[in-house]
Parts: structure tokens; C-alpha cells; sequence
């Protein structure tokens, strides 16, 4: 059994409207449920099972990166431990939820392979050790389970793949790269984590270029994002085998209401398809989607969220790090 965690940064369920919605203009077949529609007969979204996820988790104010991330990574829940929401990367009182509870470090420790498989060019890993702040949640969750980040690489020898996924992106930022990484079928590489996700019991993958496109607002950029992620979705879903299962979760909605520069107040899609798609039903909050992987895989959560009430009055806050995604491309 393998689990695949797909994590798309920025997608919510927003309105059937297209003058705001591009998921209403371009979406024909998994992510038709940004603009509600939950059952297309004429896509894959008809065998899967759709839970619309609460991001604020109980406290009241626009659902941001940083804290929602952490939340979706490790089961605690960020938004609430530190009473606001966070925007960026994480600081240094998220950081140490992170190293504590990162969703990787737990399934190693129990006995589990699991690993982020996302690859990071050498540049960016460079920049990274001279710019640590530009490190994401994702990126700390694997270096919290004690395991190196994937390189560009990597991509060759099929362990990962790159968070644009078609390489498009890739060749406008490192256009040295070309020759190495022609540009890639989305649907061969859902393909290709699957394949991959075959070496471990979780895998997750990271795509944030859905953010980024809410923030410019810009339907050009979402026509391009939406066809590849729906191709890429296909392409895992054909090729999971009868035990596995592919959840697809986000932090804040974004993209799905391109009228506002900003994330959104709606609430987002849970998409699980194969073995364990019934397995989410009484979800509420984001952060209970890692704590419904730790039941299914038997393992302890043990989050005593309280001990952080005291630790963090004497961390020193810096975590407001709303840097340009541009400049933390991986």
C-alpha cells in the first residue's frame, strides 16, 4: 500500500462564476470542484470522494501559507496554538513544530518510508545556504525526518520530480537545463510518482505555482496550471493499483477567485481517490488530514500541543516572511 500526498498551494472551492473563477472556465475534469461541481460524469472526479476541508481551524482571519502548511505536515494546529494566522515561510515558533512533528519524521520513526519527492535545482539549494529563511514547510519536513532533499538529479533516475512538473518553469528560470530536462507530459508524470510512490508507504509532492497564479491574477497563467494539474491528476489516477489511494488537499483558496489579489475566505477541496477514499469522511479541519494518516498507518500521534503555550513565550517572533514565491523557486 502507498499513500500519495498531493499538496496544491492556493486552490479553493469558490464560485460557479467565470468572470471570477477559472476553475468555471478551464477545469473539465478533478478540480470542476473549485467551482462546486462534485460529480462530472464525464471525468475521474466521479470515483473519488470530495470533503470540503475548514482553513481557518477555529480561528477567525484570512488563511495564510505559513500556518496552514504547518498544520497539513505535522496535525497541529498552527492557526490556533499561536492564535493568528502566519503568512510565508515559517518563523522560528512554526519551525519548531515542524521539527517536533514533521509527518515524515513520524512515519520513519515508526517503522515507514516516506519522503518529499520534489526535486530542487542546485542553484536554489545554494541560495538556501546563504538565504535559510526562504525554506518552506515542505522543505523542513524532510529535513526534520533526517533525509536529504532531492536534486534535479534525482529527476533522472526517476526517485523525483520537478515542482512545475512539465519543466516549463524549469527552463524559464535555469534555461541551462533544457537539453537535460526536455519539456514533460503531465500525464506521464503522474505516471512517474506513481511508479515512485511504489518505494515508499507516503510520498509527498508539492505544487505552488497555483498560488502564484491567484496572486497575479492572472486567467492565462490559470488556464496553463489548472490543463496540467488535471493531465498530471489523470496520470496518478490510472496508474494507482487497487490498495493505494492519492489524496489531493490545499491550504487557503486563492486561485478560485481571480477578482481579489489575495488568498480567500473559502473552504477547500480534499480530494481522495482509491483504497482509502471513505477514510476521510468526518474530517473538519485541515490539520486532522496527517492525524487520519497517522490512524490508518497505526501510528502514535502524541501531539501535546499545550507544551508549546510556554516554549513559545520565550522564542522571539520574526515569522512574518512574505517574500515573492520568484524568488524561493525551487
Amino acid at each position: 500500500m502507498s499513500i500519495i500526498y498531493f499538496f496544491i498551494d492556493g486552490i479553493g472551492i469558490g464560485e460557479n462564476n467565470a468572470l471570477k473563477n477559472p476553475f468555471k472556465r478551464y477545469a473539465k475534469s478533478t478540480l470542476s470542484v473549485c467551482f462546486g461541481e462534485l460529480y462530472n460524469e464525464h471525468s475521474i472526479l466521479k470515483e473519488a470522494k470530495i470533503y470540503p476541508l475548514d482553513p481557518f481551524m477555529g480561528i477567525w482571519g484570512l488563511p495564510q501559507s505559513a500556518t496552514n502548511q504547518t498544520s497539513l505536515w505535522t496535525g497541529i494546529n498552527a492557526p490556533k496554538l499561536l492564535g493568528y494566522h502566519v503568512t510565508g515561510f515559517p518563523g522560528p515558533k512554526l519551525k519548531t513544530i515542524i521539527y517536533d512533528h514533521s509527518i515524515l519524521k513520524k512515519f520513519k520513526e515508526n517503522g515507514y518510508k516516506a519522503s518529499l519527492v520534489n526535486a530542487y535545482s542546485h542553484k536554489f539549494l545554494k541560495k538556501l545556504e546563504k538565504i535559510p529563511r526562504l525554506a518552506s514547510a515542505s522543505t523542513h519536513i524532510q529535513r526534520a525526518s533526517g533525509q536529504e532533499l532531492f536534486t534535479v538529479d534525482d529527476i533522472l533516475e526517476k526517485k523525483a520530480l520537478y515542482m512545475d512538473i512539465t519543466h516549463h518553469i524549469m527552463h524559464e528560470y535555469y534555461p541551462e537545463l533544457k537539453e537535460k530536462f526536455p519539456i514533460a507530459d503531465p500525464k506521464k508524470k503522474g505516471e512517474d510518482l506513481v511508479k515512485i510512490s511504489h518505494n515508499y508507504d507516503l510520498v509527498i509532492f508539492e505544487y505552488f505555482l497555483s498560488d502564484k497564479a491567484g496572486h497575479s491574477q492572472s486567467f492565462e497563467a490559470a488556464k496553463f496550471i489548472i490543463e496540467i494539474l488535471e493531465k498530471f491528476i489523470e496520470g496518478i489516477y490510472l496508474s494507482l493499483r487497487k490498495e493505494d489511494t492519492l489524496i489531493i488537499i490545499s491550504d487557503h483558496g486563492n486561485l478560485e477567485d481571480l477578482s481579489v489579489k489575495t488568498h480567500t475566505y473559502h473552504l477547500v477541496p480534499l480530494i481522495v481517490f482509491g483504497y482509502h477514499k471513505k477514510d476521510f469522511s468526518k474530517l473538519v479541519f485541515l490539520n486532522q488530514v496527517p492525524i487520519r494518516l497517522y490512524d490508518i498507518f497505526g501510528i502514535p500521534s502524541n501531539l501535546e500541543e499545550n507544551k508549546y503555550l510556554n516554549l513559545f513565550q520565550n522564542i522571539k517572533e520574526n515569522e512574518n516572511l512574505d517574500i515573492v514565491l520568484d524568488m524561493a523557486i525551487l
